[in-house]
């Protein structure tokens, strides 16, 4: 299965502007400018977006036992010169008469409405496909995706780089369309522009996790989370059976199905003890005290807060009154 470099994708400081100079080999002139393009907005990529391509491609390879390309549909949001890409999902292709893909419309709308319904500040910013590189009917495809929304972005992944032992880099190019003049004919093509990873506290713990799972499904060791949550839940379950253990021992013993040991049941006594009693008189009257305790702090706050709210009123007031005594005895 596809599996990025996860390490590029938790540091959210890094910056693939610098990488992106390198021009589209064996790329049509008139579908990809040379030279990356500065651009006047700012593009950040959710690693959300990342999994989503990865685990589609990976899908598609493993039910059709071959490699094949998968398009989807990337949406996020624009704040002022920030563009964020937030999440994607897989739509419906077909191939017209000429071999070249198309996307399916009414799947495409559909899926759209129901996204705005969930996620209603998401729309749609662009369109990903899995290649190596600005295939010849890329331009195409984009300009019928431009019917849905102008302006938007081209990501693509290629899945034989991400394989490539030792390497390091995300093997993700980002372009944005522009017209460019062609033999003096206003031409549209992509230009590569740079991006900047960034992610959620929610993103960073499950890239942790996936970057840990290995082909065959299994762990080789789990992220942060889940060794601190498998610790408590295995401490948990030794510390039941062992429960389980001396309560059918106690259940032994008084049927008389076994001779107690004095010694062990003085022990048990022992450890019995020093749980807390919680239906006593004393648990409940302290319990009681320091509930009372704390409510009466809590009320305190609030009285001292309303204190200080009228003083503010009271102060503002003699303000206002002074000046319009002294505005009369003037007049």
């Amino acid at each position: 299965p596809l599996r990025v470099e996860m390490a590029a994708i938790l540091d959210t400081s890094f910056d693939f502007r610098a990488k992106t100079d390198k021009p589209a080999a064996a790329a049509p002139k008139e579908a990809v400018a040379e030279a990356t393009v500065a651009g006047s907005l700012s593009y950040v990529l959710h690693p959300l977006v990342v999994i989503n391509i990865s685990d589609h491609h990976t899908r598609v390879c493993a039910q059709n036992q071959a490699s094949e390309r998968v398009f989807g549909v990337l949406l996020g949001e624009q704040s002022g010169r920030r563009v964020e890409i937030a999440n994607s999902f897989e739509i419906k292709v077909s191939v017209n008469a000429a071999g070249v893909y198309e996307p399916v419309k009414a799947y495409l709308g559909t899926r759209l409405e129901q996204y705005k319904k969930t996620f209603p500040n998401y729309e749609l910013i662009g369109w990903y496909s899995t290649a190596s590189e600005v295939q010849l009917g890329d331009l195409a495809f984009h300009e019928h995706m431009c019917e849905m929304n102008e302006s938007l972005l081209y990501l693509v992944l290629d899945p034989v780089q991400a394989l490539v032992p030792g390497n390091r880099e995300l093997p993700i190019l980002l372009h944005e369309s522009e017209i460019h003049v062609v033999d003096e004919k206003p031409t549209m093509c992509f230009a590569k522009v740079g991006y900047k990873i960034d992610s959620i506290e929610s993103e960073r713990i499950a890239v942790d996790h996936v970057a840990h799972i290995l082909p065959s499904g299994d762990s080789n060791s789990g992220s942060a989370v889940t060794q601190h949550l498998g610790t408590q839940y295995t401490a948990i379950s030794v510390l039941s059976e062992r429960v389980d253990i001396i309560q059918k021992y106690l259940q032994a013993v008084s049927s008389g199905q076994i001779q107690g040991d004095h010694d062990l049941l003085r022990q048990i006594k022992s450890l019995c003890s020093q749980l807390p009693a919680l239906d006593t008189s004393k648990f409940n009257q302290e319990y009681l005290c320091d509930c009372n305790n704390t409510l009466l702090v809590t009320h305190m706050a609030t009285i001292t807060k309303g204190t200080g709210m009228i003083n503010d009123i009271i102060d503002k007031y003699n303000t206002a009154y002074d000046k319009h005594s002294r505005r009369r005895g003037i007049f």
